[in-house]
């Protein structure tokens, strides 16, 4: 569904959004396009995206168009040189980066071993993955800000950063305003599936998509359920720990304190426990080759684990469906795409449940096709969503870039880091 414009002067930073998302979402439209879906006059629109190509978030190029007369129409794409940004997905053993472009192409890729327990080895590690990616780059290529992704729940309850799948021991945040000072750059930071589902939103499989659940297959289990293009909370911004439901009675022992939870039978922490001889960071780190080559030699260790993996998969969908009737389900996160394909597929046929006899098949489960970096991609989009996401509530809130993009776009400036 594409927003609606609105006529009102205070709203013009939402109207440019609007005009951007369209854009994005298209790929490549004219201005009379834009007319016809957003609602908003042929000058209103012929002044946004003169707005937009004057700072460099778009581009327009004349259209070869053998039927028409005069001028062939003008189309507007987005620049992929129109701003860049700065993705770090922090899991344990390691983090891994990236510079992206407008459009979501990796630039530059760098990952890091490091012991995630402590904290300044973890900050400078980061610094040194921030200074990497922009060292050649020129003023003007300066990116817009750092996303960082981390494994939640992040905000204090009885089960935040406890366990061998997230930062165990991290209950203070405040090295991420380090961060941003010692980097000169913005920093926001967010649950790993959060930043995950808002990258596929973006530049993924769920670009057309208002409404999906994301489901994020890592060193543990998470989801985030995206609604008209935002990520639901929850009361506490703890929404949706998936991996902590119980589905085994009397099964085995999770770290939350609970028994039978999806996560310790789903996950590559999961995974690393029935092979034996792997650790969690060698699945993180080289998982795909690892893998691939398990089951060409049909390991029956790793056959053996997919087989149980594939039903807690089962059960995932169908409580997903019943109690949120997702468009879709989007499956990402660092897990191997092999890994992931091989479970879909052992997976079928689904439950029961209410998408079923509405939805086809094909439709209720969607694989990202940027399976083993959707976790970086998703932090690198932090910094840049709102800017790219036409929602009247990103308004409200501090927000940067730079300052003629930032008044252009109705935002503010912010001192600290922010979790989106």
């Amino acid at each position: 569904m594409v927003s609606r414009g609105t006529t009102q002067q205070s709203s013009a930073p939402y109207n440019r959004r609007i005009v951007l998302d369209l854009i994005r979402r298209k790929g490549s439209i004219s201005r009379k396009e834009i007319v016809d879906a957003v609602s908003l006059s042929p000058q209103t629109v012929a002044n946004i995206t003169h707005d937009l190509e004057s700072i460099g978030l778009v581009v327009s190029r004349r259209l070869k168009d053998q039927r028409s007369r005069g001028q062939p129409p003008i189309a507007f794409e987005l620049n992929p040189d129109g701003g860049r940004s700065i993705g770090i997905s922090l899991e344990p053993g390691g983090a891994s980066a990236a510079l992206i472009n407008l459009v979501g192409d990796v630039i530059k890729k760098r990952e890091v071993e490091v012991d995630a327990r402590k904290q300044r080895e973890v900050l400078a590690s980061m610094l040194d993955l921030v200074k990497g990616l922009v060292t050649g780059s020129s003023s003007s290529e300066r990116p817009w800000g750092v996303g960082i992704a981390l494994p939640g729940p992040l905000v204090g309850t009885d089960i935040s950063f406890i366990g061998p799948t997230t930062l165990d021991g991290w209950s203070d945040l405040t090295i991420l305003d380090e961060l941003r000072d010692l980097s000169g750059l913005h920093v926001n930071y967010s649950v790993d599936s959060v930043a995950g589902a808002l990258g596929e939103a973006l530049f993924g499989v769920a670009k057309s998509l208002d409404n999906f659940y994301y489901l994020h297959l890592s060193a543990g289990l998470g989801g985030a359920m995206v609604i008209n293009r935002s990520a639901y909370n929850g009361a506490n911004g703890n929404a949706t720990e998936i991996g902590h439901i119980p589905v085994v009675p009397d099964g085995k022992p999770c770290y939350c304190g609970n028994r039978g939870c999806l996560e310790r039978y789903l996950s590559l922490h999961s995974l690393a426990e029935e092979l034996g001889s792997l650790h969690i960071t060698d699945l993180l780190d080289h998982g795909k080759e690892t893998v691939a080559k398990m089951l060409a030699a049909n390991d029956e260790r790793l056959l053996a684990w997919c087989r149980q993996a594939a039903e807690r998969l089962r059960d995932a969908v169908c409580i997903i469906e019943n109690m949120l009737d997702p468009g879709t389900i989007v499956i990402g996160g660092s897990a191997p795409k092999v890994l992931v394909e091989r479970l879909v597929m052992l997976a079928q046929p689904l439950r029961k449940s209410v998408r079923g006899g509405i939805a086809q098949p094909g439709e209720r489960i969607l694989l990202s096709q940027r399976q083993e970096d959707s976790s970086i991609l998703g932090a690198a989009v932090l910094p840049i969503y709102d800017m790219l996401s036409p929602r009247f509530e990103v308004l409200l809130k501090d927000r940067r870039p730079d300052l003629k993009l930032a008044g252009l776009l109705g935002q503010k400036t912010s001192t600290r880091a922010e979790r989106l």
